[in-house]
């Protein structure tokens, strides 16, 4: 009776959550962390391991329990799920290395992190590439992840997909309206080839620097702002220390969900199926809690008193035109074939967005 129940909650959960992912506040999610699994590490025949960079106020944090729920459900207990947060089984890195060994079995990142292990990756790098959030999903639904498949099983990673949460934007405490206003501005960004020559080509300082130090960074004044989703900028509370934040919409925050794939083919063939179905329903998840979020999350920055601006036409011009050495650069390490395929996926899903 108690599993019966605990399934009809989850998929009442996740019901409700999609017929109103346009206006849930985020608030009125249900935590699928709260929800009790009914099932043991003890009478497990397999336990299997979620990791996370991000805390429990996250998209991440959402869908690592409901890929938990869902896999233990749908194997009636056989997988038992131990999900880990906050970087606590180490690094990035760490942890994406972990996954080659098969000692991690699932990790939840951005796709930017795997570029050193899977370098056509990059091309998710090419900057100011969609016009707004639907195009962007509907190219990162399409053909795109068939073609970057085999780069990551030669890496040793299976691969089911893409969710994310939203667009990265600039903070700052100073109006970043024009690009005379970058000049000098030192921004942290990740640690990542491409993200740095982007914000060099608009004039910027970038410094890369683990996020746990950002906070303490902006309070003290040893960088003058920052690049996240409004996902990140609230769980990490970055808005108490800018006065900005401009809708620069740079790059996707694309949030991937890979499994050591030693650790998925040593899975019983029966059992396989389950933990495909759970990751790849929990990337759809993802999106409705990244939708029902954003809008709460910036209410709350606006309500302490930081301003959004969105990107004046202008900017965007003026940007566009100076980063065609980004994608040079793109294009020398994933090759002009995958950056042309992905330009025309691009353009066709403008194209169609722009017809509904």
């Amino acid at each position: 009776m108690g599993k019966t129940f605990s399934i009809l909650v989850l998929e009442a959960c996740f019901l409700l959550a999609v017929i109103f992912s346009q206006s849930l506040p985020a608030g009125e999610l249900i935590d699928p962390a709260t929800i009790k699994s009914g099932y043991s590490e003890a009478d497990a025949e397999i336990v299997m391991d979620i990791a996370t960079p991000t805390g429990l106020d996250s998209v991440n944090h959402y869908m690592a329990w409901n890929t938990k729920h869902i896999i233990e459900e749908g194997s009636k207990g056989r997988i038992y799920v131990n999900v880990h947060e906050a970087s606590s089984l180490g690094t990035d890195r760490e942890m994406i290395e972990g996954m080659q060994n098969g000692s991690v079995d699932v990790f939840i990142g951005v796709s930017a992190s795997y570029v050193p292990y899977a370098k056509r990756l990059g091309v998710f790098d090419l900057p100011n590439a969609f016009s707004n959030l639907a195009v962007a999903r509907k190219v990162m639904d399409s053909g795109i992840v068939g073609i970057l498949r085999p780069d990551f099983e030669a890496a040793g990673f299976k691969m089911f997909g893409f969710s994310d949460a939203g667009f990265r934007q600039a903070t700052s405490n100073r109006l970043l309206q024009k690009i005379e206003d970058f000049r000098g501005f030192k921004i942290r960004t990740m640690e990542t080839p491409n993200h740095l020559a982007y914000w060099t080509a608009l004039g910027a300082n970038p410094t890369p620097m683990d996020f746990s130090e950002v906070y303490i960074s902006l309070q003290q004044g040893t960088i003058d702002g920052q690049e996240n989703p409004y996902d990140l900028i609230v769980a990490n509370k970055i808005f108490e220390t800018q006065k900005y934040i401009t809708e620069t919409n740079h790059v996707l925050h694309n949030l991937t969900m890979i499994m050591s794939k030693v650790r998925f083919d040593s899975f019983p063939a029966d059992l396989q199926p389950v933990v495909q179905n759970a990751i790849e329903e929990s990337l759809k998840y993802g999106r409705v809690v990244a939708d029902a979020r954003i809008e709460s999350r910036k209410k709350i920055v606006t309500d302490y008193g930081c301003q959004i601006y969105t990107m004046p036409p202008q900017l965007r011009q003026d940007i566009l035109a100076r980063i065609g050495k980004v994608e040079d650069n793109i294009r020398q390490n994933v090759g002009n074939d995958l950056v042309d395929r992905y330009k025309e996926i691009i353009a066709k899903a403008e194209a169609e967005v722009g017809e509904k």
